[in-house]
């Protein structure tokens, strides 16, 4: 029923008594359909909104596994340099360091601790951006096709559909122009 409201451009909200209809000032009650239902300015808003986020997401689709892949990249790169260096100066400096131990080697065994640790915590970081930046994407993406799904299926029981054109103009100073056109047929 709240999926059928949202979309009317009848209802009424009221924080005690929630969604309310307009035209009785009660509680919608109907089976599967409203007789009174009205997709008008609601329905638009709220298809505008979905339509141009998801145009959105779909054009830096790009964008998002290109940033993946060299996110991964580097954050593999980082993880295997930190692991060389810390190799290196484990296999060759360490040792020599434990047998004349001494002020220097204390500082050496820090300086080993903080460069390999550092190279390795920056990869780490890189790494899981990516991934998590690609999951983000995707989860978004998944959010507003089952929203729009959602939409679509309280529309076919009135049998109404829609057309749409978006126009994306050319971006300045970081503002893009959005051009949305929605006909309800």
């Amino acid at each position: 029923m709240k999926r059928h409201c949202d979309l009317c451009d009848h209802q009424k909200l009221s924080l005690q008594k929630g969604d309310l209809c307009g035209l009785t000032n009660q509680k919608p009650e109907f089976n599967r359909t409203c007789t009174t239902i009205d997709f008008g300015n609601n329905l638009l808003d709220i298809l505008e909104d979905i339509l141009v986020d998801l145009e959105e997401l779909k054009n830096t689709k790009k964008k998002v596994y290109k940033n993946v892949v060299s996110g991964s990249i580097v954050g593999v790169f980082l993880l295997i340099c930190g692991y060389i260096i810390f190799d290196y100066f484990y296999n060759n400096e360490l040792k020599a360091i434990i047998l004349k131990f001494d002020k220097s080697s204390v500082d050496s065994i820090g300086f080993l601790i903080i460069v390999s640790g550092s190279v390795l915590i920056t990869g780490y970081h890189y790494l899981k951006k990516a991934i998590n930046n690609f999951s983000n994407h995707k989860n978004q993406l998944i959010s507003l096709e089952n929203y729009k799904l959602e939409i679509d299926e309280v529309l076919s029981l009135y049998n109404q559909k829609y057309k749409y054109k978006i126009t994306f103009d050319k971006e300045v100073h970081g503002t893009q122009e959005i051009d949305i056109e929605i006909e309800l047929t």
